[in-house]
């Protein structure tokens, strides 16, 4: 409620399009300047308004919660992307009105129970931030002399000019619109009032008795009712009036009070009078301040107003103090009045209801004060002296700060905590940005995610303000929004990826990695992948770091539960079962797949991957996952520089693992491959049996050539590739063109590969050199023997410096496998390195 709608300045009479733009960035200071004054008229009463006032009467049962809020993170996202500071006011509106399209998609009497009633405040909070920077784009005149242009004006005038100048006054008069906008959308929301019947009659039931008088048809006759029917009766008699008429007096009067509690003055006038009740309606109206302008006629003047105002506070403060009166007609004619205690008792502690009721009382006394003070300047003002001295004495209001009226409201909440949306109002009205983010930092870890989201985007929504007081606060909320829309993800649904990749880039470029990196290591589909990656490359996400990171990762998910590498190059024997994680961590490397020039970084991680799998003993998967860098980056060995230690690297795991199964492979086969000979016969076997018998003796001896054969060959192919490894050109994993590395790793990585590459040589050179001796000593060939002897030649030779790998335990190995050869050769008739021998 206001005095008159010409007191709500710089609403969309006037576009904000067209109004300067000087100040349109706040100030530096870490307030906001909230001192906007918005009426019925502005574009923020085109949404669906939602009141703050908290009613949870019976009508609220909780039934059902819908599906309040469901969408809201969408809807959002796709205001907040197009958001520009050019528009920032159309993207607030457009923050509120979601809100308030989600709340309806509730049941009316469900909107403003217990489980719904935040999603109402979130509403209403958007359009306060609405009204407060509305007046800070617009232009007000800075004195009131520059707007008394006459020597006299009219009081409506008069005050009008008062509001233009007086910033404090405005913002006093925004927040009791806000609270009366956002009532009178809970009142149609819920559609729960009840209707008042309007029959122009006063007092029904006690004229209908009145009438009867005490004829035979009213045997009930009530002795202490009126006998008039004018409205000072019941006062002026001592008498009651029919308990129906008492009831529909106290429903008039309740629906008056939510009618001004909503602003809606004229509603309220035109209610008394469909009830019969002018008498009211013309109590309701002394408080207008008098105005005149030109009439149809001319050199006529329409008046309006009340030119004996101050007389009508006077006699409304009778009212206001009977507590034998109405609750909510005293609460309404001291709202008027400016007497706040008659007041407070319909407001049942409510916090939107007593801010309300003592910010408009607060608004009285300001202009009466004006008024008394330019008592000389209002022209046909007619309130006597003695009048105004009466009033002063009888109705002090003392002028209070918008601090010390929260805290007054405060006191009365009867112990009421504030929500969290509330307070964030409060500081919002009292230009508190930096308390907001402070209470933040306490609010993160402990409410709830709907809340998060609102506070992620006011920080937003304050950058393009140019307010943001503690950016890094600012900062820390908007991650924890991103990391719960990724925690939100559930494997299998449909997520949106330009809706992380932009909350995401809202953040620190470091912080935008290691997030988008989270989310990576989520999700494990290729086409959501593919969705994720071109998103972020959009945003302007650093995504290829976001995938090493994520790859990274996931060879760190590889050594838990392995410890540390062993550095006494003692290889692990544990071997990873868990199918799915090994499978996570290679598809891991398909991220940087999607992106050009990022092979030389995908060979880097997918060796360091095989590494790890190599520790861990789990040399299947090394081996898959080598595989798999052929089939994830198409034709890549002519893709790098020859030269290139990611390049070289690959091929040395490469070769070793392909050795080692082919190793396994012939072992399987030579251990349990090999055909089982026949049973011998039975000495009195019949003659049938024997023929029998002599043909299945042929048959194995033919599977055991068969065998022999395919062994002999595989034995071939297997020793060549266990050779390849120990006469790798410039010797295996032994990096001579570090210098040409990728320089998308630090130095600490690199220092961490080349400790790794010295611990596999240690580790797997000596296992080769074994392997090759067991491929050899499985038969009885004697140039397989004596080809074990030469091994020691090989492993001793200067210019490759294969012994410089080999523990002393090893090398004790090696040469019992020389010994054992050299003996066989004896047993065979040669000399111990297989020669023959001279007779």
């Amino acid at each position: 409620m206001s005095y008159d709608n010409s007191f709500q300045l710089h609403s969309t009479h006037q576009s904000h399009g067209q109004s300067k733009r000087s100040r349109y960035l706040l100030g530096k200071d870490e307030s906001l300047n909230i001192s906007a004054i918005l009426n019925e008229t502005t574009t923020f009463k085109t949404l669906n308004d939602t009141s703050l006032r908290q009613v949870l009467d019976e009508s609220s049962v909780l039934i059902n919660t819908g599906n309040a809020g469901d969408g809201l993170s969408e809807a959002f996202f796709e205001i907040i992307q197009s958001s520009r500071p050019s528009t920032i006011l159309d993207t607030i509106a457009r923050l509120a009105q979601a809100c308030c399209d989600s709340l309806e998609l509730v049941e009316p009497w469900n909107r403003y129970n217990a489980q719904n009633y935040w999603l109402a405040e979130e509403a209403n909070t958007w359009k306060l931030i609405f009204s407060l920077f509305a007046d800070s784009i617009s232009e007000h005149p800075k004195t009131l002399d520059s707007q008394i242009l006459e020597p006299t004006l009219s009081q409506q005038s008069l005050v009008n000019a008062y509001f233009e100048t007086e910033s404090e006054l405005r913002l006093l008069q925004v927040l009791v619109n806000w609270l009366e906008v956002t009532a009178t959308y809970q009142e149609g929301a819920t559609q729960t009032a009840a209707p008042v019947i309007a029959n122009n009659i006063h007092w029904g039931n006690t004229l209908h008795q009145l009438l009867i008088g005490s004829s035979l048809f009213n045997k009930e006759k009530n002795n202490s009712m009126i006998t008039c029917m004018d409205p000072d009766a019941p006062r002026r008699q001592n008498k009651t009036i029919h308990s129906d008429d008492k009831k529909d007096d106290d429903d008039l009067c309740k629906r008056i009070f939510t009618e001004v509690r909503c602003g809606k003055f004229q509603e309220a006038v035109s209610l008394c009078i469909s009830a019969g009740q002018a008498w009211r309606g013309a109590v309701l109206q002394g408080w207008k301040l008098l105005h005149y302008e030109p009439g149809d006629v001319n050199g006529t003047l329409e008046v309006t107003g009340n030119s004996s105002r101050d007389l009508w506070k006077w006699c409304s403060l009778g009212i206001a103090n009977n507590v034998s009166e109405n609750t909510h007609f005293r609460a309404t004619i001291g709202i008027l009045c400016g007497h706040l205690p008659s007041a407070l008792p319909a407001c049942q502690g409510n916090w939107e209801d007593l801010l309300w009721a003592h910010l408009r009382v607060q608004i009285e006394a300001r202009v009466d004060k004006f008024l008394h003070e330019h008592h000389a300047t209002a022209e046909a003002n007619t309130t006597p002296s003695d009048v105004l001295d009466l009033l002063q004495s009888e109705l002090q209001i003392d002028e209070l700060s918008l601090q010390q009226i929260f805290n007054s409201v405060k006191s009365l909440m009867d112990g009421k905590r504030e929500s969290n949306y509330q307070m964030c109002q409060r500081n919002l009205m009292l230009g508190h940005i930096r308390a907001i983010m402070q209470d933040s930092l306490e609010w993160l870890d402990s409410v709830e995610e709907r809340f998060v989201r609102f506070l992620a985007h006011l920080i937003l929504v304050l950058r393009q303000m140019g307010k943001d007081p503690q950016h890094d606060i600012g900062d820390k909320i908007l991650e924890k929004y991103v990391i719960q829309i990724i925690e939100g993800l559930v494997e299998g649904t449909s997520i949106c990826p330009e809706l992380i990749a932009y909350y995401t880039s809202t953040v620190p470029t470091e912080r935008q990695i290691a997030l988008y990196a989270e989310l990576m290591d989520r999700v494990q589909k290729s086409e959501n992948r593919l969705e994720i990656v071109r998103a972020g490359t959009r945003a302007g996400i650093d995504v290829a770091a976001s995938a090493r990171v994520a790859i990274r990762k996931a060879i760190t998910d590889i050594q838990q539960g392995y410890g540390n590498i062993d550095l006494t190059f003692t290889q692990t024997t544990a071997v990873e079962k868990d199918k799915t994680l090994v499978t996570k961590v290679i598809s891991s490397l398909e991220w940087l797949s999607f992106m050009s020039n990022q092979i030389e970084e995908g060979l880097w991680l997918s060796n360091a991957m095989v590494r790890t799998f190599i520790f861990i003993g789990n040399t299947n998967a090394a081996l898959l996952c080598v595989n798999s860098v052929s089939k994830m980056f198409d034709d890549f060995t002519n893709k790098v520089p020859k030269n290139s230690s990611e390049l070289r690297e690959h091929l040395c795991l490469k070769s070793y693992l392909e050795a080692i199964e082919a190793f396994a492979t012939w072992y399987r086969h030579f251990i349990s491959g090999q055909p089982k000979d026949i049973e011998l016969l039975a000495p009195d076997a019949s003659f049938s049996d024997k023929v029998h018998h002599e043909q299945r003796c042929a048959q194995i001896e033919q599977q055991k050539a068969r065998w022999q054969n395919a062994i002999l060959h595989q034995s071939r192919q297997t020793k060549q590739l266990l050779y390849n490894i120990l006469l790798f050109p410039g010797g295996w994993l032994q990096d001579e063109n570090d210098s040409i590395a990728s320089h998308k790793f630090t130095n600490e990585e690199k220092d961490e590969r080349n400790k790794q590459l010295d611990t596999l040589r240690r580790l797997c050179l000596p296992e080769v050199a074994l392997l090759i001796f067991k491929i050899l000593q499985s038969s009885d060939d004697i140039d397989n023997h004596k080809e074990a002897l030469k091994m020691s030649n090989l492993i001793a030779c200067e210019n490759r410096g294969l012994y410089q790998v080999f523990t002393k335990s090893k090398l004790l190995e090696v040469l019992d496998r020389i010994k054992e050869s050299s003996l066989f050769l004896v047993e065979k008739g040669k000399d111990i390195l297989g020669y023959e021998l001279d007779e």
